[in-house]
Order: structure tokens, then sequence, then C-alpha cells
């Protein structure tokens, strides 16, 4: 599978059904593999973090999480196909293992409590998978070691964590071989939207790639995100003037 170059980082040409498959096979498999879901904020930020860069870029897998991503491919001239969002990838990947009747699933991240509701969420819309565990994603760094085990001692499939970009992402790849669930996922706030305590933008703005506005607006994040978006557009049209 090609990569398409994002200033810093290369970001996977797949479409959503071709994604989760991917992830499938990934749960299937006995090495321990890492997904990542970059918007243009996080994207921008790899401009300034080479060590952040070179995490993602040795990912297995990179999905075009953000609009963003997406037009910056189309504007430098290598483009994906398609929008992944990371909270429909992780849903059709629960959705398709429990089709299948198999996958044991941990979740990992959310403020105390959150991780248990969204288990709770998924147990009941999705009967043909297992969560085998649950945890917060504050847990002190004493405490790191006993989820590390949990997760390892659940035999997990599929690990969603979500403690924010680039923590989340971070900490996968400092700790995969240690857990070793088959694949993690950094979901950022997907957990807290199964929980039932985050909501997603309504649909007409997701077709109209406008839920990265929707979230800043609703999460009080105008001023922090609008400007590393603007300065990302800024070295897309940069880079596309200078022909990549």
């Amino acid at each position: 599978m090609s990569r398409a170059r994002i200033l810093s980082i290369g970001v996977d040409k797949v479409t959503m059904d071709e994604a989760v498959d991917r992830c499938i096979a990934f749960s299937k498999g006995d090495e321990p593999r890492m997904v990542v879901t970059p918007n243009a904020e996080i994207s921008y930020r790899a401009t300034r973090e080479p060590d952040l860069a070179a995490l993602i870029n040795q990912a297995d897998l990179v999905i075009p999480d953000g609009a963003g991503v997406v037009i910056a491919s189309r504007i430098l001239g290598d483009p994906v196909p398609e929008r992944v969002a990371g909270t429909d990838l992780s849903t059709k990947l629960v959705a398709r293992m429990s089709q299948q009747g198999r996958g044991r699933v941990y979740i990992l991240g959310g403020a105390p409590g959150v991780a248990a509701r969204a288990a709770a969420h998924l147990t009941g819309h999705y009967p043909g998978i297992r969560v085998v565990g649950h945890h917060h994603g504050f847990f002190k760094p004493e405490e790191e070691a006993g989820v590390i085990a949990s997760i390892r001692a659940a035999e997990t499939d599929v690990l969603f964590v979500g403690m924010g970009s680039p923590r989340q992402e971070q900490w996968i790849a400092r700790h995969k071989h240690e857990h070793r669930a088959k694949v993690s996922l950094g979901v950022g706030g997907t957990i807290d939207v199964w929980a039932g305590t985050a909501q997603r933008a309504p649909e007409w703005m997701r077709r109209a790639n406008l839920e990265w506005l929707f979230r800043i607006v609703k999460l009080g994040r105008v001023g922090r995100s609008l400007p590393p978006l603007a300065k990302f557009g800024l070295l897309v049209m940069a880079r596309r003037m200078r022909g990549r």
C-alpha cells in the first residue's frame, strides 16, 4: 500500500473499507501493530517535532483522519482516496468483528468512569465481541505497569487508546511490545463518543468536511487550534509552489 506525502509524514492511500480490512488482518496476526490517525493539527506538529514525525511514519497504518489532510494531499498532487475518520474506523472495526463473532477488545482512555461506559455501549450494540478490559487514561506513573499487565493478560486483539495526541501515539509505540495487543489504535475522543460524554458533529457537517470546526468550537479550542491549522495550510501551499 502506497503512502501520500503530507509535509513530514506519509499517509496511507486507503479507503474506509480497506482500512478496516487491514485492521482485521492485524488483529489476527502475531506481531503487535500500530494505527495512527493524524489530522491537520497533528500533521503540522510533526513538521516541528522530528520524533513525532518518525513515530507516525513507522506506524503500520496511517489514516487520513482530518479533512485538512485529504485536501492537502490533493493540493500536493498525491491524493488519498477519501477521509477515514478515526471514530468511524473504530466503530466499523468493532462492527466487523462482531459480525465475525470474534474479537477481544480493551479500552484505555478518558476520564475515570468513561471507559467503563464505553465498554457497556460496545457490549450492548456489538454482542459478537468481548470487551476484555478497560481503564481510564489518567493513571499515575506507578500504576502504568499494572495497566500494561492487564492488557497483556487479557490477550487483547484490539486496543483502543484515547489519551489525546501525541500522548496516545507515544504511549502505544513505547509499550506495544510489552502489552502485546495485536493492534493498537490511537482514537482520541472516540471513547467519549461511545460513552455518550461527547457529541459528534451533525451528519451534514461531516458530509461538508466541517467536523473539525464543530470540534474546536464545541471544545472551546478556537484560539488553540486555528493557528496551527492556518500554518499547516500555508506550509502546504508553500510546498505546492515549490513543486513539492
